[in-house]
């Protein structure tokens, strides 16, 4: 039994995680989810008890025999727990010397088994077979033109389905991904976003870019509402509703099923992009224009998320290594000249 004080703090301390931290209403829902792990655990004893309750939280959540959570799973939760109690005793009175400094530092992670990770992306190849495959209405081209747009930028879905069509400048090959122009952002960052300059696949965004121009106004949206009933344009929808981006998940998943190819879901079209870049940029510039465009702070947390190689690719890498040719030390010099000049460019290059 949910001890109610326990749940009090949890909906105060996601309202402050809302106005004061800003966290986007997604954040705020997950939390809530993990945090329920935590209410349970402490069951009906007040979280004052906390440093008491035998098993600890992490032994807790390993000792769940079903469901069985993924080791990532379990390194949010019990992230959650300790920023949720850490709130506790810093913003509510009398809790401070019961829930202390000292208890506070031995809410660790677990010891793990690594998993194995599978790094899931849309491949080149995979986008050229879906720049081609056979289209059968206006929704199917919606689609197709968005899958091949998500390649060529790495937009998240998110800013995609609030994109209006006066933020795609396919003249200069930029997006404006301005929170100014209504473009959902993650923590509302404005940035212009160039595409790959990939001219096949630029054809099929082009195609539907001026169709949409042909029957809407450049206010509407890039990915446009259709009439339910007809499958044409509607211009007299203004707004969109909170469920957009799944619309445009679930008529990806219908249309790659029609057509005979690979589901990915829109995010894995975003980690396509970077991957294509990660393996085809070669100066350290690249990478971090190819970081900016990603809209990361840094190269390294494009690098951190994004860089893991496949196996194919890294024996490929590996057996072609060969210490004697002399251009490896022209390379490595290029490199070093490139990161220099950054560095003197105060370009932050491994820190936040």
């Amino acid at each position: 039994m949910i001890n109610r004080s326990n749940g009090k703090l949890v909906k105060k301390y996601l309202k402050y995680r809302k106005e004061i931290d800003q966290v986007s209403s997604k954040t705020i829902g997950l939390e809530e989810t993990w945090l329920r792990h935590t209410l349970e655990w402490l069951d009906e004893r007040p979280i004052e008890k906390a440093p008491k309750i035998r098993p600890v939280f992490s032994e807790y959540v390993l000792s769940r025999k079903e469901p069985k959570y993924s080791s990532e799973y379990i390194r949010k939760l019990v992230s959650a727990n300790k920023r949720f109690i850490e709130w506790v005793s810093i913003n509510k009175a009398g809790y401070r010397h019961k829930l202390s400094p000292a208890w506070l530092r031995t809410i660790k992670l677990p010891r793990l088994q690594e998993e194995e990770k599978i790094h899931e992306f849309v491949t080149y190849e995979e986008i050229q077979k879906i720049t081609n495959a056979p289209i059968y209405s206006l929704r199917d081209q919606r689609i197709r033109a968005a899958a091949v747009l998500w390649f060529l930028s790495g937009i998240r879905i998110g800013a995609f389905v609030t994109l209006p069509i006066r933020a795609v400048n396919l003249e200069n090959y930029e997006i404006y991904q301005f929170p100014s122009l209504g473009v959902h952002t993650k923590f509302g960052k404005s940035a212009t976003t160039d595409l790959l300059l990939i001219p096949e696949l630029l054809v099929v965004v082009k195609n539907w870019d001026r169709l949409i121009r042909s029957h809407l106004p450049d206010s509407s949206y890039w990915f446009s509402p259709l009439s339910p009933k007809k499958g044409t344009f509607d211009s007299s929808i203004s707004t969109i509703g909170a469920n957009r981006s799944s619309r445009a998940y679930k008529d990806l998943k219908d249309w790659l099923e029609r057509v005979g190819l690979p589901f990915h879901s829109p995010h894995k079209f975003r980690h396509g992009y970077a991957v294509f870049g990660i393996k085809n940029f070669t100066t350290l510039a690249q990478l971090k224009a190819l970081s900016q465009n990603l809209m990361h702070s840094n190269i390294s947390i494009t690098d951190g998320i994004y860089g893991m190689l496949s196996n194919a690719d890294k024996k490929k890498l590996l057996s072609n290594f060969n210490p004697e040719k002399p251009e490896l030390t022209t390379d490595l010099n290029q490199k070093l000249d490139e990161i220099i000049t950054l560095l003197k460019q105060n370009t932050p290059i491994n820190s936040e």
